[in-house]
């Protein structure tokens, strides 16, 4: 089967949008299928070479061959995006969105793109572009898989499947609809329904990164059912083998320390306070690590719950380094949310954790109980999950699911946890791209196994 995917975000690029479109195509290609990747060729975060000399799939830059990315492949000098100074992020969001709707509203009503809108209008020229470059040279395609990115990615998905006469998979990795953020305006979220309800739509299949963006998906276009894909990990990459600390039961958290999250870790700060006075735990003996550039954020919390001592922090780590840290401890931590209007959020973390095959704690803000990182607990039993909305229940079944590993670890100097197997084939990169296969050819009425 021959298998375009559309994306922006691909390596050598370290977007966390990059990981999902890399993994299935390296993972369809590997499964026999012919693949071609367009990529936008922009570097928005630091740059890894970790990926680009995977020559399995054929890989296409929309803006052209002197593109950062290419450049970077190249080993020439490239320059990552500059951030501009706007003057209305210095404002409150009562008086910034009004103005940011005045503002995109006149530049409609002259014919010109609102401000929101400009860069993915771009894009969307240069990947036309390069799918009528693939035309011209008699490529064809079964398939076309286009994935956010943003608007972009939608209107070339549904214009390369047009050229094409291919099969049309819009795949979700994130609502396009904002809640909450720079982006939470009118006009930005009026073409945002516009563009989701066109690919709900005119797309022959949609695809999700969760149960609770599928459902968003489907209060959006009910007569659409969603397919659940979730992201996942890479299960062919080999881990190093490190051992923790003996008599110490260790957790780690690595990465940014969004404002957002934040009450889910003084929740969780508290908690070993409370545990450390009441007895149930000896402070010389519980270990937090922390890797990642909010050290003053962490450390102002942990002081203030005074437990200051237990925090290992390990700064900025390699990727290489930070992996090591997650091997060295007992305990795999993430922080997220769920609300009313954000459902479903599954951060990259937690297939972090999987990978690691230690027991993972997730801890959740928000006001919505019933996460699906709650769900997810209940069907596979990954560790436990805190929900701070039902923090009554939470915080005593919290108490007693790290007593009982702390126990566990000073009596018997190791962790018995061992995920299913279950929960982690469910998540692997293998097993996903196997069931996206397995959509494409039932959309292309094709048997797998027979080009």
């Amino acid at each position: 089967m021959n298998i375009l995917i559309i994306t922006t975000f691909f390596p050598p690029d370290t977007n966390i949008g990059s990981v999902r479109p890399y993994q299935l195509a390296a993972g369809l290609s590997a499964l026999g299928e012919t693949v071609t990747v367009i990529r936008a060729g922009i570097i928005d975060l630091l740059p890894s070479d970790e990926y680009i000399n995977d020559k399995s799939f054929e890989l296409i830059s929309a803006l052209g061959k002197n593109c950062p990315a290419e450049k970077y492949t190249r080993g020439e000098r490239y320059s990552l995006p500059v951030g501009k100074q706007n003057w209305l992020r210095s404002l409150p969001r009562l008086v910034r969105l009004p103005l940011k709707t005045v503002r995109d509203s006149a530049l409609i009503l002259i014919g010109k793109p609102p401000k929101c809108m400009r860069s993915c209008g771009e894009m969307l020229k240069y990947q036309k572009r390069a799918i009528d470059r693939l035309k011209s040279i008699d490529r064809k395609y079964d398939v076309v898989f286009s994935t956010c990115g943003s608007f972009e990615n939608i209107y070339a998905g549904r214009y390369a499947a047009k050229v094409f006469g291919a099969k049309w998979i819009m795949d979700y990795r994130d609502s396009m609809i904002m809640h909450g953020s720079m982006y939470d305006d009118f006009w930005w979220n009026r073409y945002a329904k516009a563009a989701t309800v066109l690919s709900l739509a005119d797309a022959d299949t949609v695809t999700a990164v969760s149960e609770g963006l599928a459902n968003e998906l489907r209060e959006i276009y009910p007569s659409k059912k969603p397919v659940v894909l979730y992201n996942g990990f890479d299960d062919k990459e080999t881990l190093p083998e490190h051992f923790s600390e003996s008599g110490t039961l260790s957790f780690c958290y690595t990465g940014r320390l969004y404002t957002d999250r934040l009450p889910a870790l003084k929740d969780f700060a508290d908690c070993l306070s409370e545990l450390i006075k009441e007895g149930e735990i000896d402070r010389s003996r519980i270990r937090f690590c922390y890797a990642g550039p909010d050290s003053g954020t962490i450390h102002d919390i942990f002081s203030k719950a005074g437990i200051r001592d237990i925090l290992t922090d390990k700064g900025y780590l390699s990727r290489t380094e930070t992996t090591a840290l997650q091997m060295s401890s007992d305990i795999f931590t993430l922080f997220s949310w769920n609300t009313k209007k954000s459902k479903g959020i599954l951060t990259g973390k937690f297939y972090e954790g999987i990978k690691t095959r230690k027991p993972v704690l997730a801890m959740l803000t928000g006001n919505a109980p019933e996460s699906e990182l709650m769900m997810l607990q209940k069907r596979y039993d990954y560790g436990f999950c805190y929900e701070q909305c039902t923090k009554a229940a939470s915080m005593p079944a919290l108490k007693h699911f790290i007593t009982k590993l702390y126990n566990e670890k000073i009596s018997c100097g190791s962790l018995s946890y061992q995920p299913s197997e279950e929960l982690y084939n469910a998540f692997s990169y293998t097993t996903l791209s196997k069931k996206l296969r397995g959509l494409m050819y039932e959309l292309t009425d094709k048997e797998i196994g027979k080009k």
